[in-house]
């Protein structure tokens, strides 16, 4: 498949070593169908892959979890990162809701209006220095516990291999910001 082999031929270079649907423009919106992705790094629990999207755009997403269950982090050239908690079991309509997270026995993290759509909860991360605190507890943690507003644990995710895929996946947003236009890597 062309997408395949010029994906690995970019990102190999730029990311690896060298020098259903999906949130489409992150957040929750599900405008745009994954079409093609392909995984460009794994270690440990995690893996970081390069989306594409039916609407011509792209993004980079470090995951962790089964098929079931994950917690993903995505990021585009243009938009600010968002979480993604997924379970199969989950069945939302469209609302929001507060969630509480909490990396080992740090303390807890209020993600006021979380977007609440289908089997994901989505919340985007603000552009500021809270924001880069929370991502560097991710990746020196090794829990994240999942709560409702109430306290209730509702899931565990593995932060083992977290530093070094969410050091990729800002690799992976490096090479769609220098990709072009649209954060098109193949322009």
């Amino acid at each position: 498949m062309k997408f395949k082999k010029t994906l690995t031929t970019l990102l190999a270079c730029a990311i690896i070593g060298a020098a259903p649907l999906l949130p489409g423009k992150l957040g929750g919106d599900l405008r745009a169908a994954v079409t093609d992705s392909e995984v460009v790094y794994r270690h440990k629990a995690w893996q970081v892959s390069l989306v594409a999207f039916d609407d011509g755009t792209f993004a980079c997403t470090a995951r962790v979890g089964s098929g079931d269950s994950s917690f993903s982090i995505w990021a585009t050239a243009t938009d600010n990162a968002s979480l993604q908690f997924y379970n199969t079991a989950w069945q939302f309509d469209g609302s929001t809701a507060d969630i509480v997270v909490r990396v080992d026995r740090r303390a807890s993290w209020t993600l006021n209006d979380s977007n609440l759509s289908q089997n994901s909860v989505f919340f985007t991360l603000p552009d500021e220095d809270a924001s880069l605190r929370f991502l560097r507890e991710i990746m020196r943690g090794n829990i994240l516990n999942l709560y409702s507003a109430s306290g209730s644990l509702i899931e565990r995710y593995s932060l083992a291999g977290s530093n070094a895929s969410i050091l990729k996946l800002s690799e992976c947003v490096d090479v769609l910001k220098g990709a072009g236009s649209g954060g098109n890597p193949f322009n």
